[in-house]
């Protein structure tokens, strides 16, 4: 018998324990459906707020760190947008997506120091036909008089336009078989443009 009651005990604070951690999460999803439906109807400062609280309670939480950074790229506050994602590239330096929006806040605020080109070389060492990547290497080496070099990058870009092509030919077909004729018109035409021999 005085076995069982401090087993029971336990067992009874342990499922209280679990009960409350289970509430919490559910309150945090709760709060983060908000913040991403306020975000999607651009109501970005609510969406911020709500998840700056998120973030307080776990910095850990899902993509949290991300949206606030696109909240203030979207918002051009790119500063602070490079913040958020230089803290989840520091945490995972595989994280590409990361490194991008870094590049993208670099670019948009006219930041031209050693990081920028650091950063832009990383990048393209790991992912060297990322349209963006390339795009923002494209204006950076313009802007630096390095002409021949730009030519490279825009020459890049534009031989991946056979596969842009092609993907705006499977999405005609796809909005055309779901009876959505604007939009498949609108990819047939890019299509068009983008195959069209001059």
């Amino acid at each position: 018998m005085h076995l069982k009651r401090p087993f029971l005990i336990l067992l009874f604070l342990s499922l209280i324990f679990i009960s409350s951690c289970g509430s919490n999460d559910k309150a945090l999803e709760e709060k983060y459906a908000k913040a991403m439906n306020l975000f999607w109807v651009n109501k970005r400062s609510e969406a911020l707020k709500i998840l700056n609280e998120i973030h307080k309670e776990d910095p850990e939480y899902k993509d949290t760190l991300f949206v606030m950074g696109k909240i203030n790229y979207y918002d051009l506050k790119f500063p602070e947008a490079k913040k958020y994602f230089e803290e989840i590239y520091n945490k995972n330096p595989e994280n590409l997506t990361a490194l991008l929006w870094i590049l993208k806040c670099q670019f948009a605020s006219g930041i031209r120091d050693q990081s920028i080109f650091e950063n832009l070389q990383t990048f393209m060492k790991r992912d060297p036909s990322n349209l963006e990547a390339l795009y923002i290497g494209g204006r950076i080496l313009e802007e630096a008089g390095k002409t021949d070099l730009a030519i490279q990058n825009y020459s890049q870009m534009v031989l991946q336009t056979p596969q842009i092509a092609l993907a705006h030919k499977q999405l005609s077909g796809i909005y055309k078989r779901a009876n959505v004729a604007q939009k498949a018109d609108f990819h047939f035409k890019q299509f068009q443009a983008l195959t069209r021999k001059e």
